[in-house]
Order: structure tokens, then sequence, then C-alpha cells
């Protein structure tokens, strides 16, 4: 019987139940919770939107929703759905080029020619350059002397020199030529000047360190060959005595002169030789002739190479604080030119000389040997 009953209940509910469910009925049969309809909350006036309100919480803003609840900035959703477009970003407005100067505008631009270089261009756009920043006035000034002169006036020779710019150029020249020139019998070589006696030079000398090596002495040929003629008017024969007695009446009568002294300081490698006058100008010194062997330094090593021209450096740089530039740059001479005193250089050698004094010894000579022949050289 009671299987009776269960098959009736069976029946009855088949008949109730429609043969095909549909599909929103799965949620009933297998137990799954029914779809809730989500209605879109109306928004919020603005008047009534609490500040601390965080969109990102799931609230909506209401500037991006219309009064039918869709996108202002999106169109609804229809059956045909088309692509949005892409939405770029609005790029800054680049500012607008400030307008140019109408003059510079206006302005050609330089004419320029194939293989031309730069200063041809820049001769050519002279005329279109703009003006610079204006000149004072120099009325009245030199600057306006100068610049009214016309400098190709001075080639031309034959007319007449009015030009301001010519007379301060003809100044300058006299001034040149006018200048003066080194006296350089004022000039001294290690302490010994022209015209000094024996005695001086000896102590200079010797004062600087230098040591008396050599000493020759001299007699006048004309007082020679007189003594020689009155040695063998004496009887004097053979050829040594007769030297040994001219010799011997030549220092008699003081006519024997120290004519060369030579010294030299060994640990500088340096040499000076002193000439002198005869005892007919007071046997005063008129030329020096100073040599260093140290600026000769021979060898192709490094170290010869650097000693040979730290010394020749050396000795031009103490010429020039000593001596100053020379008067003539090509052959390196100091002096007034003429018949006066000089000084000459050249590397590791200097000569100063006084030629006007060795004129004047052989002149008192000449006017000695006449007094003695006492006689003129021709009586028509």
């Amino acid at each position: 019987m009671p299987y009776s009953v269960l098959f009736g209940l069976l029946g009855a509910l088949l008949t109730i139940c429609p043969a095909n469910a549909s599909e929103d009925m799965e949620s009933v049969m297998f137990g799954a919770e029914p779809p809730v309809e989500t209605v879109a909350p109306e928004p919020l006036p603005a008047s009534e939107m609490p500040e601390d309100m965080d969109l990102m919480d799931g609230s909506e803003d209401e500037s991006i929703w219309g009064e039918e609840g869709n996108p202002q900035n999106f169109a609804p959703v229809t059956a045909d759905v088309q692509p949005l477009p892409q939405i770029q970003s609005a790029a800054a407005p680049e500012p607008a080029p400030a307008p140019a100067d109408a003059a510079a505008a206006a302005e050609p631009l330089p004419s320029i020619k194939k293989g031309q270089n730069l200063t041809d261009t820049l001769k050519n756009d002279r005329k279109q350059a703009t003006p610079g920043l204006p000149l004072p006035k120099v009325e009245g000034t030199w600057v306006n002397k100068l610049t009214s002169a016309n400098p190709l006036e001075l080639l031309n020779s034959e007319k007449e020199k009015t030009s301001e710019l010519e007379k301060m150029v003809d100044s300058a020249r006299r001034d040149t030529q006018k200048s003066k020139r080194s006296n350089a019998s004022v000039f001294d070589i290690s302490g010994v000047m022209l015209r000094m006696g024996l005695a001086q030079v000896d102590e200079t000398m010797q004062n600087r360190g230098f040591q008396k090596i050599m000493q020759k002495y001299q007699v006048p040929n004309f007082i020679k060959w007189r003594n020689e003629e009155y040695c063998r008017g004496s009887g004097v024969i053979g050829y040594e005595r007769t030297q040994a007695c001219v010799v011997e009446k030549a220092k008699k009568d003081n006519h024997q002169y120290v004519q060369t002294t030579k010294y030299a300081k060994y640990d500088t490698k340096e040499e000076i030789e002193v000439t002198f006058t005869s005892n007919f100008t007071e046997n005063k010194v008129y030329k020096i002739e100073y040599s260093s062997q140290a600026s000769g330094i021979t060898g192709n090593s490094q170290k010869a190479i650097y000693l040979r021209n730290i010394k020749i450096y050396d000795f031009w740089k103490k010429i020039n604080q000593k001596y100053g530039k020379p008067d003539d740059k090509e052959a390196v001479v100091w002096g007034m030119g003429g018949n006066k005193p000089y000084l000459k250089a050249k590397t590791g050698w200097l000569l100063l000389e006084d030629p006007m004094l060795r004129e004047l010894d052989y002149t008192r000579m000449s006017r000695e040997d006449q007094r003695y022949l006492n006689t003129d050289l021709y009586s028509f």
C-alpha cells in the first residue's frame, strides 16, 4: 500500500511541472540564489553631496551621468555596437612666434656666389649692415686729424707734405735718427775698461779671480831699427847680441812697453786678453777681448746639449742685462759708429775696442820719428 501512494504523488507532480523548464529555474532546481535586479541610484544634488565622499569607494560622480542614467560622454549601448573612438589628450597649444621687426624682415639677405670667401661676403654685405652705436664727436682732436689724413700720400714723395699723419711720421723718423746710441767708451768687460793702465788692470783681474798667464813686451819698429844702427855703430857683432843691445837701449830710453797681457779663470773656463798702446800714449788699454770655452761644449748626448744650451742662454741673458739691446742687431754691435769705441759680441766672445786711441798712438810715433830725423823727406 505504501508503494501505491508514492507513485500517485509522483504522477501528480509531473502533471503540475512543465516538461521543458526554462533556464531561469536552474538556480531554483540546483540551489543557487536567484538573481537580484540592481537599480541605479538616483544622483544626489550637489548641495546634498557630502564633502568627504570618496569617489573611489564605488560611488559615481554626478558630472558623468545624465538624466537617464547614461554617461554624458558616451553614447547609449545599442544592438549595433560600434568601437569607441580613441580619445587623444589635447596638447598645449604652441606659443605663436613673436612678430619680427618689419625692417629686419624687409632686409634682403646678402648674395653669396659660389667659391666666395667670408671676407668678400662681408664686404658685399657692408651696405646692408645695420648701423652700430653712434660714435662720439672728435672734432678738434687728434683722432679727427688722423682720420682726415691720407696714408697713401706717404708713397708720393713729390707732393707737399701737408697731412697731419705725414708730419707725425716724419717727426718719429727724425727722433729715431737722432736717438742716442750706446757709448761704448764707458763699457767694461769683467771690470776692465778702455784707457786703463797696466796696474789698474792687474788689480781688477786679481779681484775678479783671474790669474795672469802671459805678458808680452814690445818696442816700436822705428825705435828698434834706430837702435840696431846705434848698436852696430858701437861695435856689437852678431844677431843675438844686436837684439839684446836693441832691447837694452829701448829700456833705457823708456821705449819698451807691455803690449799684451792675458788672464784666465780656470773654474769658469774664461780668458781675457788686454792690448795696450805704446808709451807715447802712456801705455793705455785700447782693446779687450773676452772668450769663454764653456759655451763650446761638444757632444750630442742629452747632457752635453743641455749644458751647451743653458750656457748660451745665460751668456746672452747677461749681455742683454749689462749692455742692453745692440745698436746694430744684425752685426750685434754697440757704439756711436765711425772711429769711436765699439763693442762687438757673438756667442762666448766679446770685443771692446777704441780705434781712435790706437790711431792717436800711431800719430804720436810718426811725429817722434820725424823729429829724430830732423829733416824733410824731400828738399826740392
